[in-house]
């Protein structure tokens, strides 16, 4: 039998206990460009070969870019979840700042 836990709190979700699946898929949005005059004057040739000479200087290792998809899935206990759906993207969710008890 495989064992499930909350993602969030740890508890134990163990048949009989109610346990939710929630999965997240996040993905780059598409959206049609528009060229302007702008992007027609500018040397975009030049741009590239000084990225080039960088990334072999090693004076840069490109640009960073997050993955173009991501999939995540977690399982979560039914108090949490109630807690997730009220707040998703956890906004309301208090700041936890870890002070020094001095």
């Amino acid at each position: 039998m495989r064992h499930f836990s909350c993602d969030l709190c740890g508890k134990d979700l163990t048949p009989p206990a109610a346990r939710y699946v929630v999965k997240l898929e996040g993905f780059a949005a598409t959206d049609p460009a528009e060229l302007t005059d702008d992007d027609l004057d500018e040397d975009h040739v030049a741009e590239m070969a000084q990225l080039l000479s960088e990334m072999e200087d090693g004076e840069s290792d490109g640009p960073e870019e997050p993955p173009a998809c991501s999939k995540q899935r977690f399982d979560l206990c039914a108090r949490c979840y109630r807690r997730f759906l009220k707040d998703p993207l956890g906004r309301e969710a208090p700041s936890r700042l870890d002070f020094s008890p001095n």
